[in-house]
């Protein structure tokens, strides 16, 4: 009876269900014949995203709707043959394929990419972790322009950071913002998941990112129905039913409960 009440106060109150919970919502969607589940079945290394939360849901559309234009057909037309030669690189190294797209986000899969804060080619390391990590930088030399050697360089560091985080979302988030930055903001909110962690706007967006390419790449058909359909539309009004049913369920449960 407790459990009942404390789920129902929570979405009456929050408006969502408490984090155990995420699976039975997903269900619950479902079996309501509100949105195929197929659509949310959506994960970044094996890690499953909580689409089923309306703010995930709607940074996610809205970076599918953004990576649906001809110039980005175009690259992933172009990246194709290099794509095949970045997987099993990262494969060597226990890092999972999804971080092939990765290239894309930084440097378009472009050797000659550079920042303005210096880094540089494919992967864009700054010069002191690419040389870290075995790869040459000088005047005369840049080995993070080379497809093959940067790869093995971005895999030995992806490793590191994952053994540093436990959790390939991290990874994501250390690789855009650096490990240190990541670990402070989990040390100082107490928090462990990427999708709960405040962070800058940039490495907010750059899990989205990443999942928006590897869903083009992976599932054209699912992004069409994303980018163009009114799935955030159904999942908000899914939302507010819930909120009213368990409003009712709360005041219920909370009139048995005096009157018993």
């Amino acid at each position: 009876m407790i459990r009942l009440i404390f789920m129902a106060f929570s979405i009456a109150i929050w408006g969502k269900t408490p984090t155990s919970e995420v699976e039975v919502e997903k269900k619950d969607l479902k079996e309501a014949n509100i949105i195929n589940s197929d659509l949310l079945a959506i994960d970044f290394c094996g890690e499953a995203i909580p689409l089923s939360e309306l703010r995930i849901a709607e940074r996610y559309q809205n970076m599918i709707r953004n990576y649906d234009n001809p110039n980005f057909r175009k690259l992933m037309t172009k990246t194709q043959k290099r794509m095949r030669i970045i997987e099993p690189i990262l494969k060597k190294y226990g890092v999972p394929a999804d971080f092939k797209y990765l290239p894309l986000i930084e440097s378009a899969m472009n050797d000659d990419a550079m920042s303005r804060r210096g880094a540089g080619g494919y992967w864009q390391l700054m010069p002191s972790t690419a040389k870290s990590l075995g790869l040459v930088v000088n005047e005369t030399r840049d080995d993070r322009k080379h497809l093959v050697k940067s790869t093995h360089a971005a895999g030995k560091y992806l490793r590191e950071l994952h053994r540093q985080l436990g959790s390939w979302t991290l990874v994501a988030a250390a690789y855009n913002a650096g490990p240190t930055h990541i670990q402070s903001r989990m040390d100082s909110q107490n928090k462990d998941d990427y999708f709960k962690l405040r962070l800058n706007s940039e490495t907010t967006r750059y899990i989205y990112k990443l999942l928006a390419v590897k869903e083009w790449f992976s599932n054209p058909e699912r992004s069409k129905e994303w980018g163009s359909g009114d799935v955030v539309e159904r999942l908000a009004d899914f939302k507010i039913e819930q909120k009213k049913a368990a409003t009712q369920l709360a005041k219920q449960l909370v009139k048995a409960t005096t009157d018993s």
